[in-house]
């Protein structure tokens, strides 16, 4: 994933702030033409704290995950450890 693909937005509907990927996906027809630009933004910074931000709060929990060696390491460390992977409230990506 590439931070400095999103922005953050607020939904229209429930106000709440969430990222949206507004870059082109390798697949996508118009790839070819958006990769000749270089696009520099601080538009990606709050996904990159909010990252951040969660690595650093459970640290211990992903150290502690890697080290039993867990086979489904991104499902426990999202859904068993920190709850963040609950119903999306966001819209979904185009």
């Amino acid at each position: 994933m590439r931070m400095n693909d999103y922005q953050l937005e607020d939904d229209p509907v429930t106000k709440q702030k969430y990222f949206r990927r507004y870059a082109p996906r390798k697949g996508d027809k118009i790839y070819k033409e958006y990769k000749k630009f270089f696009f520099y933004s601080d538009a990606f910074r709050p996904l990159k704290f909010a990252c951040e931000a969660i690595i650093e709060k459970y640290e211990d929990e992903i150290f502690e995950l890697i080290a039993q060696e867990a086979n489904h390491l991104a499902d426990m460390l999202c859904n068993e450890k920190s709850d963040l992977c609950g119903t999306p409230t966001n819209s979904p990506e185009p």
